[in-house]
């Protein structure tokens, strides 16, 4: 999550990490990449996850 919270573009994960967080309803599919769902999912775990 560190990795997509923290680029602007979409990122490449591994496909189980993808289908994990797309279950939980944190990222959405840009082809095989992954971006956050939203950008107030973006903050919020910005803030949260690097203190």
């Amino acid at each position: 999550m560190k990795k997509v919270i923290m680029s602007d573009i979409p990122v490449k994960l591994d496909s189980a990490q993808s289908f994990k967080l797309r279950s939980l309803g944190l990222i959405k599919f840009k082809g095989n990449e992954v971006e956050c769902l939203c950008n107030l999912y973006r903050l919020y775990f910005r803030e949260r996850l690097l203190e």
